[in-house]
């Protein structure tokens, strides 16, 4: 049971049953939070192919087992056809994006660094070189921009 009360625990009040003392839902869904939490999954997947699942998964894995169960019920009932591959496509998207953008100034950097350096100069130009070689990595970014 969900706690000493004998109150059913989340997954067992939403589906209006008696809550088991061995229920596989009880540790993963509270009686308070748990039937809002176990109502998507319940529509998404069912509650047997949910507690097939858990069962499959070993007994200190079932936690976050729990965890990743509700946050995709959570993503089929926003999106049903991608879920939560949509999200991380979308986040995925946004890193390429960054990375892009990061090359790109850090090669505007770099360039500007070369072009400013004094022509008296006592330092050379291997050094500088070795730090940014902003062709180099301005060809790699303009390159990722026409991938994208």
């Amino acid at each position: 049971m969900a706690s000493g009360t004998g109150s059913p625990c989340g997954a067992c009040k939403f589906l209006r049953r008696k809550c088991a003392s061995d229920c596989v839902f009880a540790p993963y869904f509270s009686s308070e939070q748990g039937a809002v939490r176990f109502a998507a999954i319940h529509k998404v997947f069912g509650a047997s192919n949910a507690s097939k699942l858990l069962l499959h998964v070993p007994q200190a894995d079932r936690c976050e087992a729990a965890v990743a169960i509700a946050y995709e019920a959570q993503a089929r009932l926003r999106d049903p056809v991608y879920g939560c591959v949509g999200h991380i496509f979308a986040l995925q998207q946004q890193v390429a994006t960054l990375q892009l953008q990061l090359m790109l100034i850090k090669a505007q950097i770099a360039q500007r660094l070369v072009t400013s350096q004094p022509s008296g100069s006592q330092c050379s130009s291997k050094m500088w070189v070795t730090h940014a070689e902003p062709g180099e990595l301005q060809d790699l970014a303009f390159r990722m921009a026409g991938s994208l």
